[in-house]
């Protein structure tokens, strides 16, 4: 018996919230990788070497099938360096947006004492392309055993972004800063067109203002099109800024500019609230994670970041489309 529509789109939601909120169940597998061999990425065609920078791979995992969502782990036999590539589909948001939530993801580690930035934020030019796309900082945390310095690099490769997460026990922030460069040059990268020069994203000038108590749009079902029964179009901008912190890694950013719509980023790998007008007079809210976006209820105002996360927790899902493979 074929399962009802409205069972199947609350078994997709229930599928992508386990995904996305802290502490709820992870979909973490083991990836498929050859013992001494490069693996190439089935989507991107970036291929990460069995040696990186020198240090061994040592664990493969799969956050999303199929291989939208990954980590490859890379260790020195002594412990004292360790290296992280990820590669995430890139469905929303822009490099200082995910780039600042991987650095917010750093100084939120309570074995890393609230580290003290050394370097950074900075852009810089990843291997193979001709403008500085990518953002990097290194912290030094005080006090802290077997760690002297830690970093995180971040930039885009056509539809996926990649990022590094080095730590080392012996080497200096600028020591760690470089070798994650020598090791980034390691990686073999597609050429995909002209990269989009980055910079570290500011906060915005004044915060979004709020009138009133959002509540689910009371227009006719008909109206209800853009973002409720098909996605919103991505929200971009040519430059973003920060609104405010809810609390934890969930941020919200915004297009410099405006006070009528707003990407909440939920965790450092891409699962965002997208939340925008339309003209037909109701706000959509879609919530994006790696290979669905689900549509939550139509709102009558521009609701507030707790109002989407409660949308989001309580599962009002309208619909779920699901976005790969594309089609």
């Amino acid at each position: 018996m074929a399962m009802p529509k409205t069972s199947l789109v609350m078994s997709l939601f229930a599928a992508a919230l386990a995904m996305a909120l802290p502490g709820a169940a992870s979909a973490q597998q083991p990836l498929p990788v050859n013992a001494g061999a490069a693996w190439a990425h089935a989507h991107s065609g970036i291929v990460i070497p069995a040696t990186l920078g020198g240090l061994a791979r040592m664990r493969a995992t799969s956050f999303a099938d199929p291989e939208l969502d990954i980590s490859q782990n890379f260790g020195s036999s002594d412990g004292n360096q360790q290296l992280t590539v990820y590669i995430f589909r890139n469905t929303n948001g822009t490099v200082p947006i995910w780039f600042a939530q991987a650095q917010r993801a750093i100084s939120l580690r309570e074995d890393l004492k609230n580290p003290g930035l050394a370097i950074g934020p900075a852009a810089f030019t990843p291997p193979g392309q001709a403008t500085a796309s990518g953002l990097k900082a290194v912290f030094a945390p005080a006090g802290v055993e077997g760690i002297r310095s830690t970093g995180v690099a971040l930039f885009a490769v056509g539809d996926w972004y990649v990022k590094m997460r080095a730590t080392s026990a012996t080497q200096s922030p600028g020591e760690l800063s470089a070798s994650m460069e020598d090791a980034l040059s390691e990686i073999r990268l597609p050429q995909t067109g002209a990269a989009v020069a980055a910079e570290p994203i500011a906060d915005c000038a004044a915060k979004l203002a709020f009138t009133g108590n959002a509540a689910d749009s009371a227009l006719p079902v008909k109206t209800l099109t853009a973002g409720v029964q098909t996605p919103a179009p991505r929200i971009t901008a040519s430059r973003w800024c920060i609104d405010g912190i809810v609390g934890g890694n969930r941020a919200v950013y915004r297009p410099e500019g405006t006070a009528d719509r707003y990407l909440l980023a939920i965790g450092d790998n891409g699962k965002a609230v997208a939340v925008q007008p339309h003209a037909a007079g109701y706000y959509s809210a879609n919530f994006i994670v790696a290979a669905q976006i689900v549509a939550l209820v139509a709102q009558d105002r521009l609701p507030t970041p707790q109002r989407a996360l409660d949308l989001v927790e309580k599962k009002r899902a309208a619909g779920t489309t699901v976005t790969w493979p594309p089609r």
